[in-house]
């Protein structure tokens, strides 16, 4: 009987998707010209075992109309690309998925359920002092 050990995220996935996260916040926020693209905040980026895809998931600002930001994000793919290439993080390229994290708009229906609900979060922490 053979015992198969499982992935942790502190592997090599995990320690190039934390590098990636950095560098590919450096290009949008330093080296994009489009101003949409400086409106986003990386949130995650989870790289898959072989290093070959990349899914990077983002939040923008509420202020900010999300559909104008995936598209600049799809056209902007190149770009991207050629700037991570720059890099030489990567003897292949792999490729980038751009996602909306999901996150942070279930933390906010939670919130607004218990609000619904009648229970404030301030009482919550009321009670467990």
């Amino acid at each position: 009987m053979r015992l198969v050990k499982q992935r942790t995220p502190t592997g090599r996935p995990h320690r190039v998707a934390e590098l990636l996260r950095e560098r590919l916040a450096l290009i949008l926020l330093f080296k994009s010209a489009d101003p949409r693209l400086k409106e986003v905040t990386l949130t995650e980026v989870e790289m898959s075992p072989d290093l070959r895809n990349a899914r990077v998931f983002y939040v923008t600002r509420e202020n900010v109309d999300r559909e104008q930001v995936k598209i600049a994000l799809a056209k902007a793919q190149g770009f991207i690309k050629a700037e991570v290439a720059r890099e030489n993080l990567f003897r292949l390229m792999p490729e980038f998925h751009f996602l909306p994290d999901p996150g942070l708009d279930r933390a906010a229906r939670i919130e607004e359920l218990l609000k619904e609900a009648g229970v404030a979060t301030d009482s919550m922490k009321e009670d467990d002092s």
